[in-house]
């Protein structure tokens, strides 16, 4: 559905919202702050652990020569340029899959590294409060745009959405920390808009580059508040235009996208956080119902993996199409394969991140073991036409197990119960003690235990701070992370 608005209307309003909340950020809710935080730390954790995942240190290193600048660099005693900066932190968050997601968007990926970006960028004092207003922002910003179009005809066309809705959340958020105007505002949006882009097929099918789409977005949106900042200029009305406007691309149909989903309750109820979740699984969204849904049968039945005759897992008919069903071949295959997901959950008592670091190195590994190979090729992924016909592009999951004795075990997740949208990401809710644990887990070969403990607090500690720079000086103290 679409519905009419003045000329420009769409990037005018996201930028007077910007602009009233970096004003005033005691409007943002506490519960909104806390997730805030949550999702900053959660993302610190998947950046410092990115550096072990070889193409995505490899990036890092890549754009550490990119240019000049004082931006910093997780992991590294280099100085680079805010977009290269962005760039590396975006993909080093992405690497392994363990990165927030909304409707088929990652937001923290591409807001968090435009943010560190933004902060780098400014020589005038960024309070704590201030930095969390940009992320806050930033993720509303994503997660409203991502809502508008989606999340069914950008997936059919093909388009991985986090270097287009992340590129625009990302702009927000460093116009913000860079003190531009509204219309500076405005204009980094619709620039973002402009240069945003990135294809669905090999994210989906396996591809080192599917880790540097979040760093794209980041990079595009902090390269579009540059542009603005410099008096660079685009049509307002980019988001709306209904023969050549962002939305209209997107969907590829002049009435196939909701600009309310952008307007309604916008700066009076904050989604961005609601209607994201935080993984602990490596893996796509669909494949961690899949494990829950094995790991749930389980802890009631007693069987062996030579038991199981065929196993038979269902989803709506994108997410079988989504995938690329052969047996990996390498790492970049490997989280978003049903088939591998579900053998490598029946085979290992496989729990979440914050409970077993362990899943960091075996998920890794699994594609080399016969055992692994050999039970995929007893597992089918098919359509559940219930779950395609109820929710066609929801992530819950069925599976069916079948025992050579003929005994049949079944369980199906159910996290639409817990979503408030037809796209929200709600699997298993993340408490801040398992947000810290995760960031222990992911962090725990690079930094010390009291290095752990000191950005933790410093972290979840950040609203209350007169200068968000602290974080850096964390850092800095525990930046032994030599990887």
């Amino acid at each position: 559905m679409v519905t009419q608005t003045d000329h420009g209307g769409i990037a005018n309003k996201l930028a007077d919202f910007a602009c009233s909340v970096r004003s005033d950020p005691s409007r943002i809710p506490k519960d909104v702050r806390t997730h805030a935080l949550q999702r900053l730390l959660d993302n610190f954790g998947c950046i410092t652990f990115g550096r072990r995942v070889k193409p995505a240190h490899c990036v890092a290193e890549l754009v550490s020569s990119m240019g000049k600048g004082n931006c910093r660099l997780i992991g590294s005693e280099s100085r680079t340029s805010p977009t290269a900066a962005a760039l590396a932190h975006g993909t080093l968050a992405q690497s392994f899959e363990l990165n927030d997601l909304g409707v088929y968007v990652h937001p923290g990926a591409c807001i968090v590294p435009a943010c560190l970006a933004g902060l780098d960028m400014t020589e005038r004092r960024i309070s704590g409060m201030d930095f969390v207003a940009a992320m806050v922002v930033g993720y509303e910003v994503t997660v409203r745009l991502s809502e508008c179009v989606g999340p069914s005809p950008e997936l059919d066309i093909g388009w991985h959405t986090p270097p287009f809705h992340g590129a625009v959340g990302a702009a927000a958020s460093a116009a913000m920390l860079m003190g531009l105007d509204r219309d500076g505002s405005a204009q980094a949006m619709v620039i973002a808009a402009d240069l945003a882009g990135g294809g669905l097929m090999l994210a989906r099918l396996g591809s080192d580059i599917k880790r540097v789409h979040c760093g794209r977005g980041a990079e595009t949106g902090v390269l579009a508040a540059l542009m603005a900042q410099q008096g660079l200029r685009s049509r307002l009305d980019t988001f709306e235009h209904p023969d050549w406007g962002y939305c209209r691309t997107m969907t590829a149909s002049a009435s196939g996208f909701n600009l309310d989903a952008i307007q309604h309750g916008l700066g009076e109820e904050f989604v961005g956080f609601r209607r994201t979740a935080m993984k602990y699984y490596p893996v796509g969204a669909e494949v961690i119902g899949v494990i829950d849904a094995i790991s749930e049968i389980k802890k009631t039945q007693q069987f062996s993996i030579a038991d199981i005759e065929e196993v038979v897992v269902g989803t709506p008919a994108f997410f079988v199409k989504a995938q690329g069903h052969e047996f990996p071949e390498t790492d970049a295959q490997i989280h978003f394969n049903t088939e591998y997901g579900a053998a490598m959950a029946l085979i290992h008592d496989i729990r979440p991140v914050y409970e077993d670091p362990g899943i960091l190195k075996y998920w890794l590994n699994g594609y080399g073991r016969a055992d692994v190979k050999a039970l995929a090729g007893r597992i089918r992924h098919v359509v559940d036409e219930e779950l395609d016909r109820h929710n066609p592009y929801g992530i819950d999951s069925s599976v069916k197990i079948v025992l050579r004795d003929g005994t049949v075990m079944e369980n199906q997740t159910d996290y639409v119960r817990n979503a408030d949208s037809a796209g929200t990401m709600q699997f298993a809710v993340m408490t801040e003690e398992k947000v810290v644990r995760k960031f222990r887990a992911l962090t725990e070969e690079s930094l010390k235990h009291a290095q752990q403990e000191t950005l933790i607090s410093t972290v979840l500690g950040l609203a209350t701070v007169p200068d968000s720079r602290t974080m850096w000086n964390a850092y800095d103290a525990a930046l032994a992370i030599h990887i």
